[in-house]
């Protein structure tokens, strides 16, 4: 059996999580701080959001609905970075990880705020571009401290092509800096600012994601199985959202043009719902199921479960009043009948779904969950900036 060292697993030269310590830096404890503050701001202006978003009018309808959504998203994975601060707070893995929870959906919740009060377009640029610069750094670095810091050694040692290949080596160890998040966010501010086309925004996000995606990636690939096992949840999220991305641009330009707008409309908030509702599922599965950042957070599978069966619900009902809505108007048909046919296929459909969910949950739920250890990182001293 390897022996275990305060620092490593010896045999294996595998850096071994320690439990931490308290936040001695004021630095940590401003980064605490800030999310309790900014997420519980944001979950205020979501409630605002949605207080002033119904009633709607009938020509606005869908898209109050599609925004209630958005919304409601961004209600709870801000719920979830309060809960990683206030409970898991004393890491600074995961602060990063709250922090930049907290810059990218309090950012959607910003956006919909001003343009419910009809905020001065150049006001609101200015603050958009702000949060955009933020949340992009801290996903980032989110990404290289999480659960543990990436160093120079663990890209070097990666099996992937990105530790077998010198340039890609190198160019990856480089952009661990600190500031190389922030020069990279600054450049996308830069370029979509002078470039003034809202086109160049989509492969701005992309270009950042896969950066996330690529450290993400090199810690699941890397020889600490209790980092991987805290990593694979989040590494899943930001792989869901860029596929589901893709998807639904390429649809969208696939679609021809004689494609009603009112059509493309549905199609590309349908895409927009099912990347919003795997995130929750991805992170909420992360913190309270598998125990990625705390066993303290960790709840019972029979309450994953009944999320699980709420989520669902929500998903069939969401997907009912798009797709009956298309078909309504597509075919001229009744609408009661549409609604009877649609309900009977999410009824048949359900129960096999929901069995096959909770089958996937149970082949990553931590088989001792007692022994689930806080994330943290070998060198108490990491800052996440």
């Amino acid at each position: 059996m390897p022996q275990m060292t305060d620092r490593c697993d010896t045999a294996n030269n595998v850096p071994h999580f320690q439990p931490g310590q308290d936040m001695a830096s004021p630095r940590f404890a401003f980064g605490r701080v800030l999310v309790l503050a900014a997420s519980s701001a944001g979950i205020i202006a979501a409630a605002i959001v949605l207080a002033l978003s119904w009633p709607a009018p009938a020509d606005l309808f869908m898209a109050r609905f599609s925004d209630s959504t958005s919304t409601s998203v961004c209600l709870l994975v801000l719920g979830i970075a309060i809960l990683i601060a206030w409970r898991a707070g004393n890491q600074a893995p995961n602060i990063a990880v709250a922090l930049s929870l907290t810059f990218i959906y309090g950012s959607v919740v910003v956006t919909l705020l001003f343009d419910r009060l009809h905020v001065m377009p150049l006001i609101r640029q200015i603050v958009q571009l702000l949060l955009f610069f933020l949340s992009s750094a801290l996903f980032i670095r989110s990404t290289q401290l999480f659960p543990r810091k990436l160093t120079a050694a663990d890209i070097a040692s990666s099996p992937t092509i990105w530790g077998k290949s010198p340039p890609l080596r190198q160019a990856a160890t480089f952009l661990l800096r600190p500031e190389a998040a922030w020069i990279i966010s600054a450049t996308a501010c830069a370029v979509i600012i002078f470039a003034a086309d809202v086109r160049v925004f989509a492969p701005i996000m992309m270009a950042i994601t896969a950066t996330g995606i690529l450290y993400f990636y090199i810690t699941l690939r890397g020889p600490d199985v209790e980092a991987r096992h805290k990593v694979l949840w989040f590494f899943e999220a930001a792989l869901a959202a860029a596929i589901i991305t893709i998807f639904a641009g390429a649809i969208d330009l696939a679609l021809p043009a004689s494609v009603p707008p009112d059509v493309r409309a549905v199609i590309q908030q349908v895409f927009s719902i099912a990347s919003g509702l795997t995130m929750v599922i991805c992170f909420a599965a992360a913190v309270f199921y598998a125990g990625a950042i705390s066993p303290a957070l960790i709840v019972h599978k029979t309450l994953v479960f009944g999320a699980t069966v709420a989520l669902l619900l929500f998903l069939f009902g969401v997907a009912e009043i798009y797709i009956a809505h298309l078909l309504i108007h597509a075919l001229r048909v009744n609408d009661s009948f549409v609604s009877a046919v649609l309900g009977a296929i999410f009824g048949l459909a359900f129960h096999p779904l929901k069995h096959r969910i909770e089958h996937f949950l149970k082949r990553f739920a931590p088989k001792d969950k007692a022994g689930v250890e806080p994330a943290a990182v070998a060198n108490p001293g990491v800052e996440y900036g």
